[in-house]
């Protein structure tokens, strides 16, 4: 939709899609150096970037003009760092703002992480449950997108006083789970020991 509208339009409608329209030309024109074999930056890294990879790959041409791989970057960019930076610092906020949380977690850290400077384990990590418990309730309140996700199911479906036809697209917004007060009661609040203990739907499913 941005690549139909003039950026000037644009930021006259919207300013603060202006940062957005800037972002979209930096990568455009990193991507034509890239194209024009002028960036070789990749050559100092142990491996070969995404768009590198692209570029040489044996997609068919139309996969690899400057308006597709900057759709592509500003997905990497979006997907992968916005989403993971807004899910930290809300999630980070909330325990620093919560002192029984934040020092709840600490001590399972100190038990967990005697030595901060040692190689940390993963696997271990995943199986602390206050840890994990504020990851899960920090993503849960961090909705990094507001789009519907539809799925289509092949046999008819019984909701409510509602029959939906084999074949129909169903869908609704993650912030319409995410704060349903029968699965999450006081769903806006950081409560992370929602997650403890294997909670369950009132319908039985695991949350």
């Amino acid at each position: 939709m941005l690549s139909w509208i003039p950026d000037k339009i644009t930021v006259k409608m919207n300013p603060v899609l202006g940062m957005l329209l800037k972002l979209r030309r930096d990568w455009n024109a990193v991507l034509s150096r890239i194209s024009r074999g002028e960036d070789q930056a990749h050559q100092q890294s142990a491996h070969p970037t995404i768009f590198q990879e692209v570029m040489h790959s044996d997609l068919p041409p139309q996969e690899k003009t400057l308006h597709r791989l900057t759709d592509e970057a500003q997905n990497l960019i979006a997907a992968g760092l916005e989403t993971t930076a807004g899910s930290l610092s809300k999630t980070c906020f909330y325990i620093i703002n919560q002192p029984r949380v934040c020092e709840r977690l600490r001590d399972e850290l100190c038990i967990a992480l005697p030595d901060p400077s040692a190689p940390t384990d993963w696997l271990q990590l995943e199986k602390l449950p206050c840890l994990r418990a504020c990851i899960r309730e920090g993503i849960r309140l961090f909705y990094a997108t507001a789009a519907r996700n539809p799925r289509v199911h092949h046999k008819s479906i019984t909701y409510k006083d509602w029959l939906i036809p084999a074949g129909t697209p169903v869908s609704m917004t993650f912030i319409d789970v995410q704060n349903d007060e029968e699965l999450f009661p006081n769903s806006r609040s950081f409560i992370p020991e929602r997650w403890l203990d294997n909670p369950k739907a009132p319908n039985g499913s695991p949350l």
